[in-house]
C-alpha cells in the first residue's frame, strides 16, 4: 500500500504546488474559470506559503494533494476566520486516504487557534455534488454557491436596447 505522508508545504514545494492547482483548474474544464496566468498563480502560492497555513499529501516526495487555510475576515464582522483556500486532491489517490488526513490536521489547526472554518471551494465538474456532500459530512453548512456569468452573456440585449442604462419597467 503507497503511504502517504501529510505534511507542512516548504517554499521548495512552491513550483510542486503550481503543478497540482493548475492539474486542479484543469479538471473544472474548458471556459468554467478564468485561465492560468503562471506569474500571478506562483505570486498567489508563495503569499500563501509565507501567511498561510499550508499542508501537502506526500508519497515519497511526490506530492499528490494539497489544502491552504488563510484568515478571512467577513467585511462586517471583527471575528477572523481561516478561509480554505484551496483543496486538491489527485484522483488517483483521493480514495486513499489523503483528503481525510489533510482535513483532519486543518481542523486540528483552526480548533487549536478556536477560528471556525470558510469553506469556498469551487467546482465545475461532475463532481460538485459529491464535493458539496463530503463537506457536509465533515460538519460544514452549505451557506450558498458561487456563480460565474460569462463577459459575451448581456451582449444581445445591448445590441436590443442601446441605453441599456436606463430601463423602463412596466
Amino acid at each position: 500500500m503507497t503511504q502517504i505522508k501529510i505534511r507542512p508545504a516548504k517554499p521548495l514545494d512552491a513550483s510542486n504546488l503550481a503543478r497540482l492547482l493548475i492539474e486542479a483548474h484543469g479538471e473544472s474544464g474548458p471556459g468554467a474559470y478564468p485561465p492560468v496566468d503562471h506569474t500571478v498563480g506562483i505570486q498567489w502560492i508563495t503569499r500563501t506559503l509565507a501567511e498561510g497555513y499550508v499542508l501537502v499529501a506526500d508519497v515519497s516526495g511526490r506530492l499528490v494533494g494539497t489544502l491552504a487555510l488563510t484568515n478571512y475576515q467577513f467585511p462586517w464582522s471583527p471575528r477572523y476566520y481561516m478561509y480554505l483556500e484551496w483543496l486538491y486532491v489527485q484522483k488517483k489517490f483521493r480514495k486513499g486516504g489523503a483528503f481525510e488526513a489533510l482535513m483532519t490536521a486543518c481542523h486540528a489547526h483552526a480548533d487549536e487557534l478556536d477560528a471556525p472554518i470558510v469553506a469556498g471551494i469551487s467546482s465545475a465538474d461532475k463532481d460538485v455534488f459529491l464535493k458539496d456532500k463530503s463537506l457536509q459530512q465533515h460538519g460544514y453548512t452549505y451557506l450558498g454557491g458561487d456563480f460565474i456569468r460569462s463577459n459575451q452573456s448581456g451582449r444581445q440585449e445591448k445590441e436590443n436596447n442601446p441605453d441599456i442604462h436606463t430601463a423602463v419597467m412596466g
